[in-house]
């Protein structure tokens, strides 16, 4: 049976076939680009080569509001759904040694703190959350998310989608635009509407205040049979869940468009301008301290020199009149030596954010 529930403009639905939708009125069309931003990481090198993305948990977000536990509103819940519920996540004989009936009433004081943690949990270990933007050049993004030093991947949305069919531990997906609002209002997982609380659990993944409206972002949540949870974020004395499946999302490569690096991608902390010729030597320190960056940065650029050529870009700044907007340029790294290279500018487009 179909269950929803609409909040102003958005309609979170578990259909017939236990698919997750988002309805947006007036109906919102799926981008057909969709990007990516990242600083330059170990993780988000090895991403990139191995077209990876990274579901995450909710945990791990930057808004500790963004998806919390807390939007799931108990306070409707019967005793009769509550040992219910138990029943089914624990074991016989685990379930047995306890009187649910007593933990229902002392839970109840503590406004369902533990049977929330336990939905909680529960369900957060079988998705993970991508999130992408619409906006390739937002001044903001570019700050937040790569200090002008990192890139950003341009996905075609449709080709990143078909790439579902390769993780063949996909069990289902979302993709849907996120809800800004002023204020983030609990939702009753109880309802007499919902036999289960994935709608609820749709909602609380979706929304955000509208602070956050800027990013326009996108999301594409992705389903495992269980997947980590990094309680250690959040809690102390506290062991990470590890989970039996990873959190990665395999895509191919022709679901890149383009990638574009920071302004800074280049600077003084990885690497030596020549001025004659746009030659850049990165640097390859033998200290401990910066060794490992360093062959971190030379295996990406080379990555990028050897991969995406035909598709690389660099974003920089353009003086229009008496203004200074963003501009795009499009570039081609060329390998000097191992860790030497040019950079060749071929064309510059002048964009507004």
């Amino acid at each position: 049976m179909e269950q929803k529930y609409t909040y102003k403009d958005f309609t979170y639905i578990l259909d017939k076939n236990n698919n997750h939708i988002v309805e947006v009125n007036p109906k919102r069309d799926t981008p057909e680009e969709i990007y990516k931003y990242y600083s330059i990481t170990k993780n988000s090198i090895t991403a990139l080569k191995d077209l990876k993305l990274y579901a995450t948990h909710p945990f791990l977000f930057n808004d500790s509001i963004d998806s919390s536990e807390l939007i799931l509103d108990f306070r409707n819940i019967s005793k009769e759904r509550y040992i219910s519920f138990y029943e089914r996540i624990i074991n016989r004989e685990e379930f047995v040694k306890h009187d649910f009936g007593s933990l229902y009433e002392e839970d109840k004081k503590r406004k369902f703190y533990n049977i929330r943690n336990a939905i909680y949990t529960t369900f957060s270990r079988n998705f993970g959350i991508i999130s992408l933007t619409t906006i390739p050049f937002n001044i903001l993004m570019w700050s937040h998310y790569t200090n002008e030093t990192g890139f950003v991947i341009e996905f075609d949305t449709k080709k990143l989608l078909d790439s579902i069919k390769i993780n063949k531990d996909i069990n289902n997906y979302c993709f849907r635009p996120v809800q800004y609002v002023e204020n983030i209002e609990f939702i009753d997982v109880f309802s007499k509407d919902f036999s289960t609380p994935d709608v609820s659990f749709l909602y609380a993944t979706t929304i955000k205040r509208n602070e956050w409206e800027y990013e326009n972002e996108w999301r594409l949540s992705v389903y495992k049979n269980d997947m980590g949870i990094p309680f250690s974020n959040l809690y102390p004395d506290t062991n990470d869940y590890e989970g039996s499946d990873n959190r990665f999302f395999h895509y191919s490569l022709d679901s890149i468009h383009s990638i574009s690096l920071g302004k800074h991608f280049f600077n003084g902390k990885n690497c030596e301008f020549v001025n004659e010729g746009n030659i850049f030597t990165l640097y390859r320190r033998d200290d401990k301290k910066n060794k490992e960056n360093d062959e971190l940065f030379i295996e990406l650029v080379t990555h990028l020199a050897e991969n995406f050529n035909d598709n690389l870009y660099m974003s920089g700044e353009y003086e229009n009149g008496n203004t200074l907007v963003r501009s795009l340029g499009k570039i081609n790294l060329e390998k000097v030596s191992e860790n030497v290279f040019k950079l060749i500018d071929l064309k510059q487009i002048v964009l507004q954010d």
